[in-house]
């Protein structure tokens, strides 16, 4: 039973769909708090909901999310806003166009101001590994890794798909344990959580989390 609870403290459980509503968030948060999850990940806007019943270190919340398409100073009054509000953890989409167009100076210096605005939350760099080249995705973790971000993380779930046990692999080799790793997007299951976390994932993201928790309490 001990390893079971402690597969349930490394999942996040997502509640990020565009129609979610404030007693979803509630209930959410209430699941989370009964079944031992790491935390709950909610858009800024359900902060405070979520925080009638959590405390920060429970409360994750998406910063320029899915695509990271706003200007960086938008990005970063987000994030400073999630703080306020009671998120002890953030969960922020890499500037994926510098990414791509090769702007590493520009993509290094948001890293390193939203670390150095944030230094009391928990960052985790969502790289979208479905859009990257491997060369991009290890320069990447590796920037994460050397402006103190704490987690890389696979994906958003909104791209074209999500985690891979490949990537997984690839993260936790290029961070060399210095920054953890979270699998996202398309872990729907008990046997995939598992398999992800055997791979070395540090949290698993999922909408899943209540269905992942129902396998395991069968199992107990």
């Amino acid at each position: 039973m001990g390893t079971e609870k402690e597969l349930l403290s490394k999942i996040d459980y997502s509640v990020l769909k565009a129609t979610t509503t404030e007693e979803e968030v509630f209930r959410a948060a209430e699941k989370t708090k009964e079944l031992g999850f790491a935390a709950l990940c909610v858009f800024p806007k359900h902060i405070k909901t979520a925080k009638v019943v959590l405390p920060e270190e429970k409360i994750c919340s998406v910063i320029a999310f899915p695509l990271s398409t706003t200007p960086f100073q938008l990005k970063l009054a987000e994030a400073l806003f999630a703080a306020e509000e009671g998120a002890g953890e953030l969960d922020v989409v890499v500037d994926i166009g510098a990414v791509k167009e090769g702007d590493w100076k520009r993509v290094e210096e948001e890293l390193l101001e939203l670390r150095n605005n944030l230094s009391d939350r928990t960052l985790k760099l969502i790289l979208e590994c479905c859009y990257l080249t491997e060369e991009e995705k290890t320069t990447l973790c590796r920037l994460a890794t050397e402006t103190g971000w704490d987690y890389v993380k696979t994906s958003t779930g909104h791209g074209t798909y999500g985690a891979t046990i490949a990537d997984v692999e690839l993260l936790k080799r290029c961070s060399g344990g210095r920054t953890k790793v979270k699998a996202a997007g398309g872990i729907k299951n008990l046997s995939l959580a598992r398999q992800f976390i055997e791979a070395g994932a540090d949290r698993i993201g999922t909408s899943s989390a209540i269905e992942i928790a129902k396998e395991l309490l069968r199992s107990w």
